[in-house]
């Protein structure tokens, strides 16, 4: 009965396999970003929501909004349709933040939380009986946002709420 061998080639040990010195480099770049360390060109250099902005809602009616170079909503214009009510709103000299008000403890925040953009408008007062409208939006890849609004108490109309919208950067 023959015993057949196997001989494994032992390695220096300053010497690693390709496969584990790619995985440790694409672990430290990770931990880096995550870390506050600098984050690749494309990231820095780009932003999910400035620019000008326009869409439709699914009544049909346009949106249109403009977001600054500092990421604050400054304009916002918006168009209804429901109960037999139509019309467009446009609110001026706005300075609605699209960046999270967050705080990551430990800090500093993983690139995931900071660069998520998204923004919340309410014109009116619903406690005292006043129309309201509200606007929330969230920005995407590719360009594009997203959103619902709701148009409340609104004299001889009443309310339509959920109204959903796209919107994509001009």
């Amino acid at each position: 009965m023959r015993t057949r061998r196997t001989v494994i080639p032992k390695r220096s040990a300053t010497r690693r396999p390709p496969t584990l010195a790619l995985c440790l480099a694409a672990l430290a770049s990770t931990l880096s970003g995550a870390c506050g360390g600098p984050a690749s060109p494309s990231a820095t250099n780009q932003s999910l929501s400035i620019g000008e902005w326009s869409g439709t809602t699914s009544q049909g009616m346009p949106i249109a909004f403009s977001v600054s170079q500092d990421e604050k909503v400054t304009t916002l214009t918006l168009g209804y349709r429901f109960n037999s009510c139509s019309g467009t709103q446009t609110f001026s000299n706005l300075s609605l933040p699209t960046a999270p008000d967050v705080t990551c403890v430990p800090g500093p925040c993983p690139m995931t939380v900071s660069s998520y953009r998204a923004f919340s408008f309410a014109d009116g007062s619903r406690l005292n009986g006043q129309p309201n409208t509200s606007v929330n939006g969230l920005f995407l890849p590719g360009n594009r946002a997203e959103g619902q609004a709701g148009f409340n108490d609104y004299a001889g109309c009443g309310t339509a709420a959920g109204v959903t919208w796209t919107a994509f950067r001009r």
